[in-house]
């Protein structure tokens, strides 16, 4: 399986049920590196990024978000799903 992970400045999208708080998929573009992916015991991850609408803008004003996100849920889509 490959194991690579989103890196600064991609965009993930992770499903409601992967991630603490929020209703509906998230979508985010990472505006600081994930630490802790590669640690294999790890369940769940901080991500921190900027909050995008289905249409790709910026939500929010542009503010940033932190959300904890289920690191399965990004290894799915390092797979070839989408993330």
């Amino acid at each position: 399986m490959d194991h690579r992970f989103p890196h600064l400045g991609e965009v993930v999208t992770v499903p409601e049920a992967d991630y603490c708080y929020g209703a509906g998929p998230l979508r985010l573009r990472l505006t600081e590196e994930p630490v802790g992916l590669d640690h294999p015991r790890i369940e769940w991850v901080e991500l921190t990024g900027v909050e995008l609408r289905p249409d790709g803008a910026e939500a929010g004003g542009g503010r940033t978000r932190r959300a904890l996100v289920r690191v399965a849920a990004l290894r799915r889509g390092a797979a070839g799903e989408p993330r």
